[in-house]
């Protein structure tokens, strides 16, 4: 007959000193979406890893003797026209001299435009279109004191005269006063 089992009832020792009554019900792990997802990715990443590694594996013990299996016809299977290979020929060691003449120096110096009543903005794209990169613009007005928008100002003076000689790399300060 069995014992029927009850909270106070002392229980017989089995081997291993396990206790029945210390037994604790099948305990199943929750998986989390980020658990699942990185099982998912981390089988696909195996599967693609095996497959390929498999492939590679499976013609490494007969390589001396099997011939390896094309996928894409021979190109005698696709074309009926005989294939002509063009004799090759080996170029030149040295190569021909050739007397180009030099391109001339660039300018170093240009005339200097007349842009007295020009829009700023004009002006400066005058001067940089002839090699003139170091441009200022100055305000000659009493309450604008700084050229911002060249486009909302007109030249009044320049720093050289028009039709002087002007080396491309010097400073040309043009004094302009704010329209409208």
């Amino acid at each position: 007959m069995t014992n029927p089992v009850t909270p106070n009832t002392p229980q017989p020792e089995h081997a291993g000193g396990f206790q029945p009554s210390q037994a604790v019900a099948s305990v199943k792990p929750k998986l989390g979406k980020g658990m699942i997802i990185g099982l998912i990715v981390g089988a696909l990443v195996l599967f693609c890893c095996g497959v390929g590694v498999g492939s590679i594996g499976s013609n490494s013990d007969d390589k001396a003797t099997a011939e390896p299996k094309a996928s894409v016809p021979a190109v005698s299977e696709v074309s009926a026209a005989p294939i002509t290979v063009a004799p090759t020929t080996t170029a030149p060691t040295t190569a021909p001299a050739t007397t180009q003449a030099a391109p001339p120096p660039a300018p170093t110096t240009v005339i200097m435009p007349n842009l007295v009543g020009s829009n700023a903005a004009v002006a400066q794209d005058k001067l940089k279109r002839l090699g003139i990169t170091n441009i200022k613009l100055g305000s000659q007005d009493e309450f604008d004191t700084l050229v911002i928008l060249p486009e909302n100002w007109t030249v009044k003076k320049q720093s050289q005269k028009a039709g002087a000689k002007v080396a491309l790399d010097e400073l040309m300060v043009l004094t302009c006063t704010k329209t409208g």
